[in-house]
């Protein structure tokens, strides 16, 4: 839900981001203390859900392994690094386009955790009971 509700934020508050991404650049101790929380929390997605096995599994643990990466990168990039990675992607301009996958990917596992698991307890309550 949290990756679905940030990519929605900016776009019902166009130019959010345009103005948050800048101002963390511009503040290292803020980069800082993101990249520990972001490194943290992947890390921890890492250690307790490291799953490969099903559709939505594969995506919790990839976004885990990203948020460790990110997290490393906010750490260790100086940010000089993230101004130019941030013009390079003509982030202030495109800064929408970015949410998409982000919402996708929210929207999926959101499906995944709510409705199909849902659907699936509802078809174990109906099967017979062969004991």
């Amino acid at each position: 839900m949290f990756l679905l509700v940030t990519a929605v934020s900016e776009w019902t508050q166009p130019g959010l981001l345009t103005v948050v991404a800048p101002a963390m650049v511009d503040q290292p101790a803020l980069l800082w203390v993101s990249g520990m929380l972001t490194f943290v929390a992947g890390l921890a997605i890492v250690l307790g859900h490291n799953v490969w096995s099903d559709p939505a599994a594969v995506v919790v643990s990839f976004l885990g392994w990203m948020m460790t990466i990110k997290g490393a990168a906010l750490l260790l990039v100086p940010a000089a690094g993230w101004t130019a990675l941030l013009g390079a992607m003509h982030y202030p301009s495109h800064s929408g386009v970015y949410t998409i996958i982000p919402a996708l990917a929210g929207a999926y596992l959101a499906y995944a955790g709510f409705v199909r698991q849902r659907q699936q307890r509802a078809g174990r309550e109906s099967a017979p009971n062969l004991r």
